[in-house]
């Protein structure tokens, strides 16, 4: 999502929380100066995305129109079907080397640390019915196992457990 987006959702947050927030808490909230929430505040306003009134005198009310939740809605929207694609490409490109593991006559698929998607990896196996071994980092490496390195390792582990024979899931998936 692009900033102006992330900042509207920051602002609607805080809203939902502070409905009589000030400039100030929101620029707070969402990690930018005073100034610069005042320019941003002006602009959806001129987009049709925050309604400004008056509370009194020296303060100022803000809400989320129908439009801005409408802008919020279409992005996550947008966001999550492109989130879907990439898992779904994730997806067969895992289990296409799941696959190619078995016929090669590896027995099980071993995934050393963590990874955000070994969600992913468990399905292939089990679609392919090939175990699946999640290892710690110091575990030794499983010859008869198709080796893989998590994402979440740092880059001195992943070069280690690589000189060892094992794949990087993140570089995998790159691809």
């Amino acid at each position: 999502m692009n900033s102006d987006v992330l900042t509207l959702q920051s602002i609607a947050n805080t809203l939902e929380k502070e409905p009589l927030a000030s400039q100030r808490v929101l620029a707070k909230n969402a990690g930018i100066s005073i100034g610069l929430m005042n320019a941003i505040l002006k602009r959806f306003v001129e987009r049709g995305w925050i309604m400004l009134s008056n509370v009194n005198l020296k303060k100022l009310s803000y809400a989320v129109t129908p439009a801005g939740i409408a802008e919020l809605s279409s992005r996550s929207q947008k966001f999550a079907k492109r989130t879907f694609e990439l898992a779904n490409s994730y997806n067969e490109t895992i289990c296409d080397f799941v696959s190619k593991a078995k016929t090669q006559g590896k027995s099980a698929v071993a995934l050393y640390g963590d990874s955000y998607i070994k969600f992913l990896v468990s399905y292939a196996c089990h679609h392919y019915s090939i175990d699946f071994v999640e290892k710690a980092v110091t575990d030794k490496i499983d010859e008869n196992a198709l080796c893989l390195v998590g994402e979440l390792c740092d880059e001195e582990t992943v070069a280690r457990l690589e000189n060892k024979g094992c794949q990087n899931l993140l570089s995998l998936i790159a691809k």
